[in-house]
């Protein structure tokens, strides 16, 4: 794997603020990707519900071990991704390639790793890899939504791998901390909010910080098309379904999308992989996937994808490309203006 290959699977990373609720967790990981020798012990298994944290708290910390370890080969990628490329690998009799690229990294972050309950196949393949990596002194990071004793149908060797780790759970964030995060956020995106608004947002309870982020952020996209200041008032008939961002599904999307990128909708949903279909196919998804509700599954059946990971890599891809290509910034924004979805 090269470093080219391994910068462009770098998720993009967003400010991280530690929190009580993430101290432990955040500990964890940062000994482990910031030890200059083997760490005792090399994994990390973080388990929370959906939405808690877990990746933009390991990817916040990324960035250090690229600084401490420029050379070593790391991927990123869901338990899904994991299974897919196996799947792949299987078809096209090239599962020796595939294993020797994935043993030679000093890094694997797994995510999602319940999605491969009953998958006793992939499973074996994970616990050889994993074994592979930490016997050569690589580390390993592991997510879930669930703690290590409660995966259903999981060979034990590979439950044995998780307990033998740092095994470590994310609480959802208490009001004070989840005011603090909105307050943050505001802040970094510049969202013309007072605290006493926040405030409001912040009583959600049930409101992991994914869905504060979604909260926060179509307020400012509702606020700013109706041109209305972000009062008491207004986050008030918000948070009562009275005020709804606007609506739009995978196919408007795409629609709007092959106008930008002068293509057809035949093209992108079809198996072309040139790069003038590829890179408008991506940003389709990836706008579906934030301006849409739908699932990943349903994003990738629209698109005549098999898997949902599809999805996955798609987002990713464009959320790194993002960071380095303004004309790409410049192209998603129009598309998002034609949508009535004005860019924060």
């Amino acid at each position: 794997m090269s470093k080219s290959v391994k910068s462009q699977q770098a998720a993009t990373v967003r400010p991280f603020k530690v929190f009580t609720e993430y101290q432990y967790a955040f500990t964890a990981v940062s000994h482990l990707l910031q030890s200059t020798d083997v760490p005792d012990p090399q994994l990390v298994y973080i388990y929370g519900p959906s939405g808690c944290g877990k990746s933009a708290l390991i990817n916040s910390l990324i960035p250090d071990y690229d600084k401490l370890h420029p050379d070593a080969e790391w991927n990123s990628m869901t338990a899904s991704e994991f299974a897919a490329k196996y799947a792949v690998a299987s078809k096209n009799k090239r599962i020796s390639t595939l294993q020797d690229k994935l043993r030679e990294l000093k890094l694997l972050v797994l995510e999602d790793i319940h999605s491969l309950e009953n998958r006793m196949h992939t499973q074996i393949e994970l616990l050889s890899t994993l074994d592979v990596i930490l016997k050569q002194g690589g580390v390993a990071i592991i997510t879930s939504i669930k703690p290590p004793g409660e995966l259903a149908h999981f060979q034990k060797k590979l439950i044995n791998r998780f307990h033998g780790g740092v095994c470590v759970g994310i609480s959802p964030l208490k009001y004070q901390s989840r005011l603090e995060l909105l307050k943050f956020w505001a802040d970094f995106e510049q969202i013309p909010i007072k605290e006493k608004e926040l405030t409001l947002i912040a009583r959600q309870k049930e409101s992991s910080p994914r869905e504060l982020s979604a909260i926060l952020n179509q307020l400012h996209t509702v606020s700013r098309i109706q041109q209305n200041r972000i009062d008491g008032r207004f986050v008030q008939e918000f948070l009562s379904g009275n005020l709804d961002p606007p609506r739009t599904s995978p196919a408007k999307i795409t629609r709007v999308v092959c106008r930008e990128f002068k293509t057809s909708l035949a093209q992108i949903r079809s198996a072309n992989r040139s790069q003038q279909i590829v890179l408008p196919r991506q940003c389709a998804m990836f706008l579906s996937r934030e301006l849409t509700g739908e699932s990943l599954a349903n994003i990738a059946n629209y698109f005549n994808r098999k898997n949902h990971s599809t999805v996955i890599h798609a987002c990713r891809q464009i959320q790194n490309d993002l960071e380095k290509s303004p004309g790409l910034r410049q192209q998603i924004s129009r598309i998002k203006q034609q949508l009535g979805v004005y860019p924060l």
